[in-house]
């Protein structure tokens, strides 16, 4: 009996100290966009210019692209072949590719700025500039909720994405500063 009691004993201890001593903190779910940034800058660049180019918010315009946005050998935005064609004329960039994540930025962005101007959206609503990306102008314009209720749960994903993203490049500002670089660029 004494026995059996020293093995709890013991076995409840070693269980508690595996806890205090264990895997210790684990990685969060979801990095945060300063992070991605740091590791992936080449996204930084082609935002900046774009917010500038259309007035479209860097938040709006990553949250926009296909993620992992760490995986640069994949399309990065999947446009509609008439939009991706509209952009390519009115840019004058005639060898934009949606690989290319200078090019991918600046459609989203410029997509994002012409979805405003046509379909009265708000830089706020992520979710609808979503529906028009997958849907085009026009089809956004018709559309009825409840029509494709799992690309309104995407577009509902990408804007709880998009406001987190929007908050923490809030606070990618002070890091961002301390280092020097970045200090000109203007995310914030």
């Amino acid at each position: 009996m004494q026995f059996l009691a020293k093995g709890i004993v013991w076995g409840v201890l070693s269980i508690v100290l595996t806890g205090c001593f264990g895997a210790g903190s684990q990685k969060p779910l979801h990095p945060s966009i300063c992070e991605i940034l740091d590791d992936n800058d080449e996204w930084i660049e082609p935002s900046l210019r774009a917010k500038e180019n259309y007035g479209t918010p860097v938040f709006l315009s990553l949250a926009l692209l296909e993620l992992p946005l760490s995986d640069l050998d994949k399309k990065h935005v999947r446009p509609r072949t008439a939009d991706w064609d509209e952009y390519r004329i009115r840019s004058e960039r005639w060898d934009a590719s949606p690989y290319e994540p200078a090019d991918a930025v600046d459609f989203a962005a410029w997509f994002a700025s012409e979805t405003s101007k046509r379909n009265k959206i708000s830089w706020g609503n992520v979710s609808g500039h979503y529906l028009s990306l997958r849907l085009g102008h026009g089809s956004f314009a018709r559309f009825e909720k409840g029509q494709f209720p799992q690309l309104e749960q995407q577009a509902q994903q990408v804007s709880i994405r998009a406001q987190r993203w929007e908050r923490e490049l809030a606070g990618c500002k002070d890091v961002w500063l301390s280092e020097g670089w970045l200090n000109k660029l203007k995310l914030w």
